[in-house]
């Protein structure tokens, strides 16, 4: 139901409209992080319709909360709305104070152009880890 929701909305954009994940898709760094940084260790950030997935890249591997090395994350997709996609992060055993599973949302910024992240049980104002786009001279490899 989900995929053929998001399948469903990007090829109903209006041309020339940009999706929420069209504006998503993309490089980024860190902003606070100079380890993660767009010069040092960016991240790509794309989205399959087919299952619902995000899908993060970094340049290097990283550590992840629970301290494994990875250099993927897939997440799935569990809502969206022009701002912000609500994610569930594959493999996740991280949970809530209440003892459910942990949910994201990635909500995207303008100033400076990136995104944070909020979790569903965390007050809509918290949005940590900030990332910016990166510009043409990032590397991809």
């Amino acid at each position: 139901m989900i995929r053929a929701l998001i399948l469903l909305t990007v090829l109903a954009t209006p041309a020339g409209a940009q999706s929420v994940f069209d504006r998503a898709a993309g490089l980024y760094g860190s902003a606070t992080d100079p380890a993660a940084s767009c010069t040092t260790n960016p991240h790509h950030l794309a989205f399959m319709a087919a299952p619902p997935h995000a899908i993060f890249t970094w340049a290097h591997p990283v550590q992840d909360h629970v301290g494994q090395t990875r250099a993927h994350a897939r997440y799935d997709i569990l809502a969206y709305d022009d701002s912000s996609i609500t994610l569930r992060l594959e493999g996740q055993d991280l949970h809530t104070d209440s003892g459910g599973q942990a949910i994201w949302i990635l909500r995207l910024t303008s100033n400076p152009e990136g995104y944070c992240w909020g979790r569903t049980d965390w007050p809509d104002v918290r949005c940590v880890e900030p990332a910016v786009r990166c510009g043409e001279q990032a590397p991809t490899s």
